[in-house]
């Protein structure tokens, strides 16, 4: 074989070997673009998990408890099917009244409150809860409440109104 020939082949070899590799980074990028991308799960509450936090949750007026309560905590995909139905999912609670909300919505203790708890955001860390009252069709007051899975959480919603969130186990 000539020295010519075996220089050829040498660099033929060369290119080969660079376009295979090439086309191998080539080809895992496509197939990288082409998987859908990865999803993070997200906390929401009255889920149905095996592996969920049970939490409890406490609205107090003046150091009066006026709801108790508990509720799973479940990560769960926003894709996952039972997700929408806990977004959905509220509870509501009743109580005598003699509050005075935002410093200008004054009941009487003949007055019966009403009050809800709803998950208003799910996300990676905690859930949102939202948490208001109202007296008929007066809404007394909106105001939210973060809660960490297997954690307990305070907070003052109005003067004197507060809620608490704790893990039970």
């Amino acid at each position: 074989m000539s020295i010519g020939l075996i220089r050829a082949f040498r660099s033929l070899s060369c290119l080969l070997l660079i376009a295979a590799a090439t086309g191998i980074q080539t080809s895992s990028l496509a197939a990288s673009q082409d998987s859908p991308p990865q999803t993070e799960g997200v906390w929401f509450w009255f889920g149905d998990c095996p592996d969920g936090k049970l939490m409890g949750v406490q609205i107090l007026i003046d150091r009066r408890t006026i709801y108790r309560g508990r509720f799973w905590m479940c990560l769960m995909e926003r894709t996952d099917v039972n997700s929408q139905r806990q977004v959905d999912f509220k509870q509501t609670f009743y109580f005598r009244g003699g509050h005075a909300f935002q410093g200008r919505h004054r009941t009487t203790s003949s007055e019966q409150i009403e009050g809800d708890i709803w998950e208003a955001r799910a996300d990676p860390n905690d859930i949102v809860l939202g948490v208001s009252f109202k007296d008929g069709d007066q809404v007394l007051l909106n105001a939210v409440h973060i809660a960490k899975p297997g954690k307990a959480t305070s907070s003052t919603l109005d003067p004197g109104l507060s809620i608490r969130t704790y893990p039970l186990k």
